[in-house]
Order: structure tokens, then C-alpha cells, then sequence
């Protein structure tokens, strides 16, 4: 069974590297020099990887539903991260289809205390990421907007977790570039990758 799995992450892949260099193409007009898009071999990575991620969902959750959610939820983290860290840019168009997919597992999973928790977690959100305007600091509307859905998608708790996973691990990056004299952490980086990760790592390991 599992060889399906990893067949369909082959596939998809594929797709999703497809998808986002119409996404960079349509966001930018410099030429595109990502190793990971324009590389003879960058199918190979993107398919891959999105393979191996499949395999992990088919092991972590044996729910079919619960599968294709975390299935489709990833695609989307990948494609968000893609684009984002060429162009700093969010497609809303991305942004539309995790809000639908939350809405339409809401109607399929129907839960009070789910819903209540994402209220609360878009709550939080809202505040959070309103905070940096109140203070004058810049923050991209692609990451204030796909922090917002994160908080809707995951509730308070899984909001939380998927900022101190962020915070973790754009601190790591900090530290990297640091040792290797490429910058310090004033160093602007994209936010996106680092919030999509954050995102599927809790969806798949909720700690709360």
C-alpha cells in the first residue's frame, strides 16, 4: 500500500514544482536562478522529497480522511515556501485553497471544541501579527495573512507551537549564516518557509 503513497508523492512532486514556477513566473520579471527550479535534475528533489514526506503521513495516520489532509496541506506549505523565498511574495490564490481545505475537513470532522479552538487561534493571531504595525516594525500582509489562517487551521495551541517551531528554526538560520560571515540576524529572510514548516511539522506532531 505504501508504494502507492510513494508513487503519488513522485507525482505530485512533480506538479508542485510545475505550479510553482508558473506562481515565481507570474510574481517576478527577473530570471529565475533558484537551484531548486531551474536544475536539470530539480524534479528529482521536489519529487522525492514530496515521496518521502507521503510515506511518513502513511505511517504517522491511519485515517484515509486524516491522510489526504495532511497530504494536501503539505503541497500547499511546499508551494508557499517555494515561492516565497524567490520572489517574498505569498500567492493568495494558495492562501484561498488552505482556507477552503480547513473549512471543508471542519464540515467533515465536525467538532464545538475544534471550532472553538480555531476561533481562539485566529484570535491570536490577529493580535500577534497586529502588534508589528502598532510598533511601526514591517511584517509582509502574505505572512501576516497566512499566520492568521495557521491560527484558524491549528487552534491556539497548534498557533503556538507552530511560532516556536518558526522561531527556532529562523534562529538556526541566524546562527548559520552568522558562522559563515554570509550575514547576521538583522539579515531579512522570507518568513513563509519558515511559518510553512512550522505549520505541517505541527499538524503532523501536534505537542498539545
Amino acid at each position: 500500500m505504501i508504494f502507492v503513497y510513494v508513487l503519488l508523492g513522485l507525482v505530485i512532486g512533480y506538479g508542485c514544482m510545475q505550479i510553482s514556477k508558473k506562481l515565481i513566473m507570474a510574481r517576478t520579471t527577473e530570471s529565475v536562478k533558484s537551484i531548486l527550479l531551474i536544475e536539470k535534475y530539480a524534479f528529482i528533489f521536489w519529487s522525492l522529497f514530496t515521496a518521502a514526506l507521503f510515506s511518513i503521513i502513511y505511517f504517522i495516520d491511519s485515517n484515509i480522511v486524516h491522510q489526504i489532509e495532511y497530504m494536501l496541506v503539505f503541497v500547499i506549505c511546499l508551494m508557499i515556501s517555494a515561492v516565497d523565498l524567490i520572489t517574498k511574495k505569498i500567492p493568495n490564490i494558495l492562501l484561498l485553497v488552505l482556507l477552503i481545505l480547513k473549512f471543508i475537513f471542519l464540515v467533515i470532522n465536525y467538532s464545538t471544541a475544534e471550532l472553538i479552538q480555531s476561533l481562539w487561534g485566529f484570535g491570536a493571531a490577529c493580535i500577534i501579527f497586529a502588534l508589528p504595525s502598532l510598533l511601526k516594525l514591517k511584517v509582509g500582509a502574505g505572512d501576516i495573512k497566512l499566520a492568521v489562517i495557521t491560527g484558524f487551521y491549528l487552534g491556539l495551541n497548534g498557533f503556538l507551537q507552530t511560532m516556536t517551531i518558526m522561531a527556532i528554526a529562523i534562529s538556526v538560520f541566524g546562527i548559520i549564516i552568522k558562522i559563515k560571515k554570509l550575514g547576521n540576524f538583522k539579515t531579512k529572510t522570507a518568513m513563509g518557509p519558515y511559518l510553512a514548516f512550522g505549520f505541517i511539522c505541527t499538524l503532523l506532531i501536534p505537542l498539545f
